[in-house]
């Protein structure tokens, strides 16, 4: 073809001029670069996806883990009283599933000043169990944990080869409606901090400790009620079958001399006169032995049942006293009994009902001459101790075996005798004077030693 013969070039056959060239191949390699940022950005998510499914996954595995664990722990609790039991076992289910180095818990005294480790597991930790901690020698950590708040710190502990070990330690406090009653304390592996859900997990599980803690006290005082009652039904019985045998001893022996004057007083005439005498002074000791045990009773069961404050005047005890104790003496004498009064004069006025502290004085004072065999002493003596009175009757020649000291003051029960004096004792006396000290706000307790007994009698000023 002849180049001079063609007149124009078809616009569709003719080429792009450079600069649309380039920048269509600009165009071009954006798009490529895109798409690869984009296949990049998926391909991150993906493995953030992934990496999320994975943590949800172990999330879900160890909230299975806190169910299974507290639901456990709810049906121990559930079938077992035994506190001990149950948080023993909590402490060693914590660090199995926590993967701890130790677990412990520890219990506050009534006062809230001092917290005891009373239960804990340790994999390779020293052990801590039975040690106490005074709160303010840690007043941040307990100033905390006293107002039910979650406490959590990096401890340093000594690590394997004199080295230093950095843990992370957990302490949640153990809680009710009423009281703050311990703490639960996680020592960790790591350094690492315990995250939320093992915190609400541990809140959980120190909810659930409360609630053992508290049925197992609840137990204890409802046991404890129970041997209380017990024992009253138990003494009142004692009491009553006690009561019978005393009654029916005078009834016994007044039915004996009946019947021996029966016998001895025919239609003839008196068989024995002689014996009559006898009889009759038989049978005047006996009814006034019962009229005695009956009174004894009556008053007795009186101040149990009508507990009246008593009518307090103020005396003078030594000036009151002495001519109490002096009454006594023509007794001692005539029972060859030295009777020894000491009563120092700083004693102050003594605010009293005179008549229950007469009656108790006269009660004890006849005891002690009854007890006291011929060559004996009983001394009576007031010393002041700081806002009482203490005053003591002591006898000498008697003793009291140890497990015996505490039925002293029961209803029947006598004293040893080593004495020949034949007197009426119903063995309601020092159930009495126990009862009228109690009433007068005093105490009273009884001591035996190197054969030797002692009255201990303290009356607030």
């Amino acid at each position: 073809m002849n180049l001079n013969q063609v007149k124009s070039i078809p616009k569709w056959t003719q080429l792009p001029s450079p600069s649309i060239f380039c920048s269509e191949v600009s165009m071009q390699l954006g798009v490529d670069t895109s798409v690869a940022q984009l296949q990049q950005q998926v391909e991150y998510l993906q493995i953030q996806l992934e990496l999320e499914r994975q943590e949800n996954i172990q999330k879900i595995q160890q909230i299975q883990k806190f169910q299974g664990l507290l639901q456990h722990i709810t049906e121990h609790i559930r079938d077992s009283l035994d506190e001990r039991e149950i948080l023993t076992t909590i402490t060693q289910e914590l660090v199995d599933l926590l993967q701890l180095n130790r677990c412990q818990i520890e219990l506050y005294n009534p006062c809230l000043t001092a917290a005891t480790v009373t239960y804990e597991y340790s994999v390779s930790l020293p052990h801590f169990q039975g040690l106490t901690t005074k709160t303010a020698d840690f007043p941040q950590i307990y100033q905390s944990l006293l107002q039910k708040q979650i406490w959590q710190s990096i401890e340093i502990v000594p690590g394997h080869d004199s080295g230093l070990q950095m843990m992370g330690q957990l302490a949640c406090p153990i809680f009710d409606h009423r009281d703050v009653l311990g703490n639960i304390w996680l020592i960790g592996r790591t350094e690492a901090k315990f995250g939320e859900l093992e915190i609400s997990f541990l809140q959980q599980i120190a909810n659930q400790c409360a609630i053992a803690i508290r049925q197992s006290q609840l137990y204890t005082k409802t046991t404890a009620q129970v041997q209380e009652i017990e024992n009253r039904e138990h003494h009142h019985h004692e009491f009553i079958r006690h009561l019978a045998q005393e009654l029916r001893t005078p009834i016994t022996n007044i039915n004996l001399a009946v019947q021996t004057l029966e016998s001895i007083i025919t239609p003839a005439g008196i068989v024995d006169v002689e014996i009559v005498s006898q009889l009759l002074q038989i049978l005047h000791h006996e009814c006034g032995r019962e009229d005695k045990l009956l009174n004894d009773l009556l008053t007795f069961a009186y101040l149990k049942t009508h507990p009246e404050p008593p009518t307090l005047i103020t005396i003078d005890f030594s000036t009151w006293l002495f001519p109490i104790v002096e009454s006594f003496r023509d007794v001692t004498n005539c029972q060859q009994q030295q009777l020894h009064l000491d009563i120092p004069p700083e004693i102050p006025p003594l605010s009293t009902d005179i008549t229950d502290l007469e009656k108790i004085m006269t009660l004890l004072l006849k005891q002690a001459c009854q007890c006291a065999s011929a060559g004996e002493s009983i001394t009576v003596t007031a010393d002041l101790n700081a806002d009482t009175v203490e005053l003591k009757i002591s006898i000498s020649g008697v003793e009291i075996p140890h497990h015996e000291l505490s039925q002293v003051f029961q209803p029947f029960y006598r004293i040893p005798k080593h004495s020949p004096w034949q007197v009426q004792n119903t063995g309601l006396e020092l159930a009495l004077v126990k009862t009228m000290v109690q009433r007068l706000n005093g105490l009273i307790h009884v001591t035996s030693i190197n054969n030797r007994i002692t009255l201990i009698m303290q009356f607030p000023l």
